[in-house]
């Protein structure tokens, strides 16, 4: 679990292109801390987890998705990225708007494999 957790980290940490000590300092961390919850050794609270998820600007809970199959490099990682980046600004629109936009992407790429 922790090296998941760990990859997941390190994961968003490249896609937002920071350094190890850049997300220490915006999370409120050591870089030393960072990469070792990266490596799966470290045991971040859920104060220092709460920390890291603002500092990636991701939502708690999605900082917890484990995944065993989740993207950690190459056009998967960036398509995941925009995955994410399209999830947060729906998250913040009324319903209606997230049901046109989604008949909008269906229409101009069609529908998702099942």
């Amino acid at each position: 679990m922790r090296k998941l957790f760990g990859q997941r980290v390190r994961t968003l940490r490249k896609l937002r292109m920071l350094t190890q000590e850049q997300l220490g300092e915006r999370a409120g961390v050591t870089g030393k801390l960072v990469g070792q919850i990266e490596r799966g050794t470290g045991n971040p609270t859920l104060e220092v987890i709460a920390g890291l998820a603002a500092a990636l600007d991701v939502e708690l809970s999605a900082l917890m998705l484990l995944d065993d199959a989740r993207p950690t490099t190459g056009a998967a990682a960036s398509a995941f990225a925009a995955a994410e980046k399209v999830a947060r600004y729906l998250a913040r629109r009324p319903a209606d708007e997230v049901e046109r936009a989604l008949r909008i992407l269906e229409a101009a790429i069609g529908e998702p494999a099942k």
